[in-house]
């Protein structure tokens, strides 16, 4: 007799462990409604993997991103059988087994997902939604930008000069593709000096090293320099935060940290209203900075903040149709395809071991 077909998955304990699942029979997930069930052939591994457990998420199948082919879907589902997508779950304590993406199937919402054009490799696809949605959200809600070529009204980018602080992340790097659709006067970026020529060529302006003690010295020169100001910036990755404190705890010094550096680099003839400041972390120790996120869709989040949603879904709809000019993969792609790969890649990207590399994994998981 043979062994009922099983898929391997990766689960986030209770106590922050990463453990193999082993789920059957195969495909063990069935769509209904506007659902899709997917076959996975890549899930893309990010930051919020494992920090989510630090937020107080746990007990579920782990993955976000990920791309693959429509096996079968719900009776008003936008999606056939067979057609090529790629998409994003849901974040959420406990969430079903069917909605975590380093996994071989999964059941994919509508409102996250989209058809893969066939020119767009899934490698290349699976690097897109999470970062691109919440660069979307930076610049295009948070820093008031518009991009008319997506039908995004806004601030006209040309009259501006941008800095993204950690250009090299998947976060920072899609920011900058899209800050170079949207036409800014000026592109200022921080990241390691190896990642230079890679975001020169991508689209900056210009390039700083953030470990230099003289970065914001040197930012506010070239700025100044140029004839314009500083009035918006981009925190792209929110480095040297202590979010996850409890809340009657004292705050954590945070003279060194990324949000604290990136506002020293204002310009100092500011007008009230014109600053506009976010980071994809909350930065506790000042209400200037606004929070950037992955996603509108929430109920509480379209009541705060109408209109947004579909703002962040035209421009990342825009991102995908217009790829061949609008999107650059990061410069480095590593595919993983074990179970033990994938656990140690996942603690690799949570641990800022990657840089400037998207790590993908590729299903079904191999032993």
């Amino acid at each position: 007799m043979s062994a009922t077909p099983t898929h391997k998955a990766l689960y986030l304990t209770s106590t922050g462990t990463i453990t193999i699942l082993s789920l059957g029979p195969d495909p063990p997930y069935t769509p209904t409604g506007s659902e899709s069930l997917v076959q996975v052939q890549y899930s893309g591994i990010n930051p919020g993997d494992l920090r989510h457990f630090h937020m107080g998420l746990h007990s579920f199948i782990m993955g976000y991103d990920f791309s693959g082919t429509v096996l079968s879907s719900g009776p008003s589902s936008p999606f056939s059988p067979g057609d090529p997508v790629l998409g994003m779950t849901n974040p959420a304590h406990q969430r079903p087994h069917s909605q975590g993406a380093h996994q071989a199937f999964l059941i994919a919402d509508p409102y996250l997902a989209w058809r893969r054009p066939s020119t767009l490799s899934p490698q290349s696809a699976v690097g897109i939604p999470c970062a691109a949605q919440t660069a979307a959200d930076a610049l295009f809600n948070r820093l008031g930008f518009g991009l008319p070529q997506a039908g995004v009204p806004g601030d006209d980018a040309a009259h501006h000069a941008l800095l993204i602080w950690g250009a090299g992340s998947s976060v920072g790097w899609a920011a900058l593709q899209l800050a170079r659709c949207a036409g800014f006067a000026a592109i200022f970026v921080t990241a390691s000096p190896h990642n230079h020529a890679a975001l020169l060529d991508a689209g900056a302006t210009k390039c700083f090293d953030y470990r230099s003690p003289d970065v914001v010295q040197d930012i506010r020169s070239v700025v100044t320099n140029s004839g314009l100001k500083m009035t918006r910036i981009f925190d792209a990755v929110g480095a040297g935060l202590d979010i996850f404190q409890r809340p009657d705890a004292p705050l954590k010094e945070c003279s060194l940290s990324s949000p604290f550096l990136a506002k020293q680099c204002l310009s100092d003839d500011i007008e009230e209203g014109e600053v506009r400041l976010t980071c994809t972390l909350p930065v506790l120790e000042d209400e200037d900075w606004k929070f950037c996120l992955w996603s509108r869709k929430a109920d509480d989040q379209q009541k705060e903040y109408p209109g947004w949603w579909e703002r962040q879904e035209k421009v990342v709809t825009w991102l995908i149709e217009n790829h061949e000019v609008s999107w650059r993969p990061l410069p480095r792609l590593r595919v993983v395809n074990t179970a033990e790969g994938a656990v140690q890649a996942v603690r690799d990207v949570f641990g800022g071991k990657v840089s400037m590399e998207k790590v993908v994994v590729q299903h079904p998981l191999r032993e």
